[in-house]
Formats: structure tokens, sequence, C-alpha cells
């Protein structure tokens, strides 16, 4: 098998894999989190969790790509304002884990597609097909005894994704490329 073949597979393979393990814990997740808001302040825990996996996120984003670039620090100073604010605002903690499953889901999603397409097609199936899983998602909880289906929550995956590859977007060298031609 060729390597670039190899690379498609497993790009494929860990982000097919994400998906069913996002929807393995649709039953799980609800008990767990009643149970966690019983020993501990849940709400703080999942913000700092949160904030941590966004802070390593960017130490390893900064560590590997360089930007250089003013635009680049204003986006990546608004997706920062989208991530607080969602933190803020949304009322119930586990539906802020949904930043995290569904950026790295889309994360997941266009490295596999980027192997095969342009970065902007890469970006805009990314987000498309993160949305469609999303949906699933709800789509799933609709069919649980302890879950409901809520739209706001298919919108919120999608915005997670989003936000995800906007981080994406700000670290890539396709950034520069695409705002010089």
């Amino acid at each position: 098998m060729d390597q670039k073949r190899q690379l498609r597979k497993q790009c494929w393979m860990w982000a097919l894999g994400w998906t069913p393990a996002i929807y393995a814990t649709l039953y799980l997740v609800r008990p767990v989190c009643e149970f966690l808001k019983k020993i501990v302040p849940f709400d703080l825990a999942v913000n700092i969790v949160f904030a941590a996996c966004l802070s390593v996120t960017m130490v390893i984003f900064f560590r590997k790509y360089k930007m250089t670039d003013g635009f680049g620090y204003v986006l990546l100073l608004l997706i920062l304002s989208g991530y607080a604010y969602g933190l803020a605002t949304i009322p119930h903690p586990e539906e802020k884990i949904h930043f995290i499953e569904y950026g790295i889901l889309a994360y997941l999603v266009f490295r596999a597609l980027r192997l095969d397409h342009g970065a902007w097609a890469a970006y805009v199936g990314a987000l498309a097909l993160t949305a469609a899983l999303g949906w699933v998602d709800e789509g799933i909880q609709h069919l649980l005894p302890n879950r409901y289906y809520q739209t706001s929550d298919v919108a919120l995956n999608a915005v997670s994704g989003l936000l995800g590859l906007l981080l994406v977007y700000v670290f890539s060298g396709q950034r520069v490329n695409a705002l010089n031609g």
C-alpha cells in the first residue's frame, strides 16, 4: 500500500473512530454528569478542563506554526472570544463539552479531506460533515430514554466544529497562502 493511501486510511480511521466514541457516550453522559454535580463544582470543573484543553491546543499550535501577521492574532482573539462567550452563556456544563468533541471531530475530518482536496474544499466539507454528524448525534439522543433532541444542540455542534476549524485556519500556512492569492 502506498504511503498516501496509508495516510488517508489512518486519517479517516481517526475521524470515523472519534464519531462513534462521541455517540457511545450519549447514554452515559447524563448519569455521570449528575453524579459529578453532587461531588464537585461541576460547572467550574468543566470550565477548567476546557480552558486547559484550549491552552494545550494553543501551545501545540504556537510551537508548530508561527503566526507573523496581525490578522491571525485578531482572528485568534475572535475565536477565543467565541469560546469564552459559549462557556459563559451555555447553562448546562455537559453541553460545553460539545466544544471539545466537535472541535476535534472537525479537525480530524478536515485532516482527512485535506489529503485529497484543496484547503477551502476541505474546510467547507469538514464543517458540513461535522454539522451532519452533530445532527445525527441529536437524532440518536431522541431515541434514548434519558436524552432528548434539541435543535439548539445541533447548532452548538456545528458552531463547535466551526470554532475548531477556525483554530486550524489561524495556525495553518494555508491562511497566508489564501490571503496572498
